[in-house]
């Protein structure tokens, strides 16, 4: 039988050092707090889009969302919100 010595292996300073460094460089994205939809602009062809959505996951049927920008998205957000609000 051969005998393993157990050995705990730690990080060199060097090599954290590198990387404190190489994560002060990383830039982080910021977020841009934008404020709500009012009821009234959202879009009509999106409003119906989020009843849609809305009714069919109350019936538990799937619903396929086609691609769109991302203001597209924010106003099928909000008539969604509006959706569950008003029901």
């Amino acid at each position: 039988m051969k005998s393993i010595e157990a050995s705990i292996m730690t990080v060199t300073e060097a090599y954290v050092k590198q990387l404190t460094e190489e994560a002060e460089g990383v830039k982080r994205q910021q977020r841009i707090a934008r404020g709500c939809i009012a009821a009234g602009d959202v879009d009509r062809n999106l409003r119906a889009l989020g009843r849609h959505i809305a009714g069919c996951a109350r019936k538990g049927k799937s619903v396929h969302v086609p691609a769109m920008c991302v203001s597209e998205w924010g106003h099928v957000l909000r008539a969604l919100e509006l959706t569950r609000a008003m029901a």
